[in-house]
């Protein structure tokens, strides 16, 4: 499995050379544009072309690495609602949208491991499933990893009430916040997570949850982290698309930011940071930022989804 792997990782580069795939600048091994390298890098297509035929996962990534802490029992994430089916019949399954749900994680293979969701059984491989810990507290001010409770899909959420701190009282990151109270968060605020339901995010530490960021193409495209393996990351992106890229040319985003009113920072747009926009209000219960753009429009924002300019 190890030898598969760092085959795979070496070959991205030029992978993505060959299919056209947008992360290219996110896999480049190679830092210069010399004859030796350009020499090596057609040297490798033909063992990349091989690679890709014998291999039933959509991306270039060790379908079989586990994230720390799978265990049968437990609640996990996953797109077994949808991977299943699209593997089958979609012509480029990598492209597609992939949502994730929870499940129960009812045994552990070495490769692929089964999930249970309304009485079926499906096999995933085990790098597309997402562990929450049994035994797990908050405190009032944490993110965790969780989903929309009343709804389905991933979601962080930031503690707003931790009086019973196995299953706290959260206000949702990933849903719209509201001046006037219509947004999605608004209309789910303070609702409460069930016991061994979410797992508390660590500031920078790569974990599964956490806001990346990625400088692809002169961008700065933000991401969720699903796994890490070694020197590459797989990351679900704007629509749900899931991508790799190369760990040193992406970024945790801080959960702990020093941010001020009248700061200049990064928000998101349309699933990348832009630069131009101005502080006016922090409200840290609910992990909102409001900041003003050049056009003098005053947005509402998740903590994760802001980066102060360094």
């Amino acid at each position: 499995m190890r030898k598969n792997f760092l085959f795979v990782a070496t070959m991205l580069f030029s992978m993505a050379l060959l299919s056209g795939c947008n992360f290219s600048s996110g896999v480049n091994i190679n830092n210069n544009d010399s004859q030796e390298n350009q020499e090596a890098t057609e040297e490798e297509k033909s063992e990349i072309e091989k690679a890709i035929e014998a291999s039933d996962f959509p991306w270039y990534f060790p379908e079989e690495a586990k994230n720390e802490g799978l265990a049968e029992g437990q609640t996990v994430l996953s797109i077994h609602s949808f991977y299943p089916d699209k593997l089958k019949e979609s012509n480029n399954p990598a492209e597609e949208t992939y949502i994730f749900y929870n499940a129960t994680l009812k045994s552990i293979g070495e490769k692929s491991s089964v999930v249970t969701s309304m009485g079926q059984d499906i096999e995933m491989p085990n790098a597309l499933i997402i562990p929450l810990p049994q035994g797990q507290t908050a405190k009032k001010g944490d993110i965790v990893l969780t989903w929309w409770q009343s709804g389905s899909g991933m979601e962080r959420a930031i503690v707003t009430d931790d009086s019973n701190p196995s299953s706290p009282k959260v206000c949702y990151l990933d849903m719209d916040w509201k001046d006037d109270g219509k947004g999605f968060a608004n209309d789910h605020n303070n609702e409460q997570l069930r016991p061994n339901t979410f797992t508390v995010l660590k500031n920078n530490e790569w974990q599964p949850g956490a806001q990346v960021t990625v400088n692809a193409d002169g961008s700065y495209k933000i991401f969720t982290l699903i796994n890490a393996a070694d020197k590459y990351l797989l990351l679900s992106g704007w629509a749900g698309k899931i991508e790799v890229y190369k760990k040193e040319f992406c970024k945790v985003v801080p959960l702990e930011q020093d941010i001020n009113v009248g700061d200049e920072i990064m928000a998101n747009f349309v699933g990348s940071f832009r630069t131009g926009y101005k502080v006016t209000k922090i409200d840290k219960k609910i992990g909102r930022v409001w900041a003003t753009d050049s056009y003098g429009e005053t947005k509402i924002f998740s903590i994760l989804d802001v980066l102060k300019e360094e």
